[in-house]
């Protein structure tokens, strides 16, 4: 146990009685008992105290004779510097506790937060020339991996992406296929060899140059960790053809390939470091935009790579703050939180002067059905019936979160382009005596960022007489099958910015949540589509059949469609570049301030 902790132990167990300044009686036995040690190091910390100026003390005259000791510090005032000291030090997650172990009877925990609040934001620091511009965030999530290979949400995702490349990209503005670390391409042999030629002086953060050996044992290693993988179905080899050029051999014809190829689950590592190295995912090296200095529990310190090959980041360095959900935050941290967050967070309007930017997520949140688990969700008509009791207009009015559409499918659909609606709470009722429903009970699961639609979905389905009880897990934890094969059903958001190729990775993700409740039948017939989706040169081609599966889908009711959320996010005028990427997040490479401007 620290002094500091031991001081307010002490002062909780006396303040009671005794004011600040006031002396009192005590002995080194009671002082014993209340810290758990010996009377010798009952001594060692009182004589702390006295130098840190925390007491006064007046020592008694021989064993079992009593002292005197008057506190000289408030606890609130003593607690404030603490959590400061500490998080100006970088550990925030243990001011944090500190506040929350012995504060929340005093104001401390608020002040700490509008201090935390007022280091957000641009700052500007001496080095160099011409200085350094740090941006630091509050975040209100964890980071579970950094490894493309493992990466399932999308913010996890998103960080991967600023620290890695892939050989190309997806635009979201011009719905193209970018170069990346590739600057061209080509397909033979109608489809079934794909060659890919690398840039020159494309340099990982520590300072060798990317080459074709590289992209093959990315490939590889992906392809050796996930064997059922569909992405892999119809790969022979990856070969490196000279030091930048890179041959993809095929089965068969895949003339999605190059979009395949936008996901970040295919970013480039290096090969020596991730082979040789156990440890290289503590702090992971790729080429990508910026590098990871810091990668602790609570903060995560991202630095520009100057040898990017797009150009230096105008940001010199990113520090992101990982704060508990329920962080009691001012509205200043939330205004710059935004800057980073998606529709995930509570939409407040910031102070004057900020502006309002927001597009729809190219997503949706659903409603899956477990068909591997006896209920009565596997009669299709009861499934349908909780479909029609599901108002999404009366969703997105009573959770009064976030803006946004219903959603009738994974797109988003055009403007002036009609939505089916199914609430028909009558239908829903017949819906359930077809089904020869008689109460049982529906248990969802879902974690804490989409709590408040599943109360919603619970209140309705009361409404038609079907309870349904909630349970939440954690990011982390929902990722583990024993978590969600015993439930009836699962609510979460399908994230789908990388297009057509996301739409197969709802479907076909080995550890994904939507394979996992699929019957066997519909599962082999679902991956036959998609393969002949990967066979389809035409867009349009591969777009109906692709909608031939969501067709079934929502038909059958094994999945159903709930909301297209609205992306919002508040910019201070200072900050420029700011744009949504096919994630829905902010790029940092891009962003820029304008020092001309005031950054508060």
């Amino acid at each position: 146990m620290v002094l500091e902790e031991r001081y307010v132990q002490l002062y909780e167990s006396r303040t009671r009685d005794h004011a600040i300044g006031e002396d009192y009686d005590i002995t080194l036995d009671e002082l014993a008992e209340l810290w758990t040690c010996s009377r010798r190091n009952v001594k060692l910390i009182i004589r702390r105290m006295e130098e840190e100026g925390l007491i006064r003390w007046q020592a008694g005259l021989g064993r079992g004779h009593r002292s005197r000791i008057a506190f000289r510090t408030e606890l609130e005032s003593y607690l404030l510097d603490l959590a400061i000291k500490r998080a100006s030090g970088g550990a925030y997650k243990a001011a944090i506790e500190l506040l929350e172990r012995y504060g929340r009877h005093t104001g401390a925990n608020r002040k700490f937060m509008e201090w935390l609040s007022g280091r957000f934001g641009f700052q500007q620091e001496d080095g160099g020339p011409v200085g350094m511009d740090m941006l630091r965030l509050p975040i209100y999530r964890s980071v579970i991996t950094l490894d493309p290979a493992e990466a399932f949400y999308v913010f996890d995702s998103h960080l991967i992406r600023q620290l890695f490349d892939r050989l190309v990209r997806f635009d979201i503005d011009s719905n193209q296929i970018v170069p990346g670390i590739a600057h061209d391409w080509k397909s033979e042999q109608d489809g079934k060899v794909w060659t890919f030629y690398l840039r020159k002086g494309v340099r990982f953060h520590h300072g060798r140059e990317l080459t074709s050996d590289d992209v093959a044992f990315s490939i590889e290693r992906q392809r050796a960790s996930r064997p059922d993988n569909w992405l892999f179905r119809s790969l022979l080899e990856v070969v490196p053809i000279g030091p930048l050029v890179v041959r993809f051999q095929l089965r068969g014809p895949n003339f999605m390939l190059p979009r395949l190829l936008c996901a970040t689950s295919m970013s480039i590592v290096p090969k020596e470091l991730v082979s040789q190295q156990p440890e290289f995912w503590r702090l992971p090296v790729g080429s990508g935009p910026f590098r990871l200095s810091v990668w602790a529990e609570d903060r995560i310190v991202l630095e520009a790579h100057p040898a990017f090959f797009e150009g230096r980041p105008h940001l010199d360095l990113v520090e992101l703050i990982l704060l508990p959900d329920d962080a009691p935050i001012s509205d200043r941290s939330r205004n710059w939180g935004q800057l980073l967050m998606d529709h995930e967070l509570v939409e407040k309007p910031p102070e004057s002067g900020w502006v309002l930017k927001e597009k729809l997520w190219k997503g949706c949140t659903v409603l899956a059905w477990n068909m591997r688990k006896d209920g009565p969700h596997r009669h299709p008509t009861f499934r349908k019936a909780v479909d029609h009791v599901l108002d999404r207009s009366g969703m997105l009015r009573l959770t009064a979160v976030q803006r946004g559409v219903p959603a009738s499918g994974f797109r988003v659909p055009e403007t002036g382009e009609d939505v089916i609606d199914d609430h028909d709470p009558a239908l829903a009722v017949e819906l359930l005596s077809e089904a020869g429903y008689a109460g049982e009970p529906i248990t969802l699961v879902t974690y804490s960022i989409h709590e408040r639609d599943a109360e919603w979905i619970r209140d309705r389905c009361a409404e038609a007489g079907i309870p349904v009880r909630i349970r939440l897990e954690s990011w982390r934890s929902i990722r583990r099958k024993e978590a969600i094969a015993d439930e009836d059903c699962l609510l979460y958001g399908v994230g789908l910015g990388d297009g057509e190729a996301d739409v197969i990775e709802v479907y076909e993700q080995p550890d994904g949540f939507i394979p996992a409740y699929m019957e066997p039948d519909l599962k082999a017939w679902v991956g036959e589509q998609v393969d002949l989706v990967l066979s389809k040169r035409d867009e349009q081609e591969r777009a109906r059949v692709l909608g031939g599966i969501e067709r079934r889908m929502r038909e059958e009711a094994h999945l159903l469609f709930l909301l297209h959320k609205k992306l919002t996010t508040y910019i201070h005028p200072a900050v420029k570049g700011v744009r949504f990427n096919s994630l829905g997040w902010i790029d940092f490479n891009r962003v820029w301030i304008d020092s001309t401007e005031a950054v508060t």
